[in-house]
Parts: structure tokens; C-alpha cells; sequence
């Protein structure tokens, strides 16, 4: 069950609407609407999995403020500094942050280089030790009662926050019967 809600976050921020330009024209483009024509320099609103299609193919330019190593190197450091808080990271960071490192592999692939292997190879472990870091601070909020961080979260970690809120509620009442069932005795 954690994992389909983990999935329906994707879904979410693959269904969110992202502003775009065009870079060429596109006759009939899909809309819920109906088809559009849409010219050279048109500025519109996508669905970002539509917008990522179309900027693959080189009809767009996402105008979503995509975030760069330097994004992800700064929030690792002030959550690796802030110590047993959680720090405020965009809803989004995840995605972004994976978003980086997909575009770093794109360009491992197109023009390799000491630099870009280098940057690839910092993004993921950067990112990998801050989600680290923050999964441990919110196992310990989740034991030790943390409601007050839950703004700080990111969608994906309320969910595992309170999935492991409710296994350690369903810990703590399992043992409470089983003291309360020995005091009967």
C-alpha cells in the first residue's frame, strides 16, 4: 500500500501543469480541449508529462525552474547541518533532484567528461545522503511525536511518516494489552 501512494505522488507531480515555450510550430497539439495550433514563441501551460514529450522531441523550451547541482549540494548541506530538525525543501525536491540527475545522464551519454561524471556522480550521492539523513530524523518525529515538522516534509515523507506513525501506534498498543492482559492475571 506505501508504494501505490508513493505512486500517486509521481502521478500527481506528472499531471501538474508546468509553463512551456515553443520553439517551433505545432499544428493539432492535444489539449483536454480539443486540438490547437500553437505557433513559434507561444508561452502555454502543460501537463508537465506532456511538456517533458515535447521539449524531448524540440518543440519546447520547460519553463519550470529546473534546479542544477549546486540546488541539491545546498540542501544537502543545511540538512546535514541542522541537526535532529528537518529543514524546508520544495514539495517537489525529489522529483526535481531526479530530474538533474536524469539530465546529467543524458549528457553522460551525449558528450562524456571528467566534469560531468564528476557532477553525476555528486548529484545521486548528495541526494541519496539527504534523503537518508531526512528518512532517519523522520523515524525518529514519527517515534518521538513530531506534528510540528510536518510542513517541512515533502509529500513522499508525510507518507512514510505516517505509515510508520501507524506502526509504531499498532507497536505501542500491542504491548499495552499485553501488560494489561498480564495485570489481569
Amino acid at each position: 500500500m506505501l508504494d501505490v501512494r508513493l505512486k500517486l505522488v509521481g502521478l500527481d507531480y506528472e499531471f501538474r501543469r508546468v509553463r512551456v515555450v515553443f520553439l517551433r510550430d505545432y499544428q493539432k497539439l492535444p489539449t483536454p480541449t480539443g486540438f490547437i495550433d500553437v505557433r513559434r514563441g507561444d508561452e502555454l501551460e502543460l501537463p508537465r508529462w506532456q511538456a517533458r514529450l515535447l521539449r524531448d522531441l524540440g518543440y519546447v523550451e520547460v519553463r519550470d525552474g529546473g534546479v542544477d547541482l549546486d540546488f541539491v549540494n545546498l540542501h544537502h548541506y543545511k540538512e546535514k547541518k541542522s541537526s535532529g530538525q528537518l529543514t524546508q525543501v520544495p514539495q517537489d525536491f525529489y522529483f526535481r533532484a531526479s530530474e538533474l540527475v536524469e539530465r546529467l545522464d543524458r549528457l553522460v551519454r551525449e558528450a562524456p567528461s571528467h566534469m560531468v561524471y564528476r557532477d553525476r556522480e555528486m548529484a545521486e550521492r548528495n541526494l541519496i545522503d539527504m534523503a537518508e539523513t531526512r528518512l532517519a530524523k523522520i523515524l525518529w518525529l514519527s517515534y518521538s511525536g513530531g506534528e510540528e515538522f510536518r510542513d517541512r516534509m515533502t509529500p513522499e515523507e508525510r507518507i512514510v511518516y505516517n505509515h510508520v506513525l501507524e506502526a509504531v501506534e499498532a507497536w505501542r498498543g500491542y504491548l499495552k494489552n499485553l501488560v494489561s492482559r498480564g495485570a489481569r492475571s
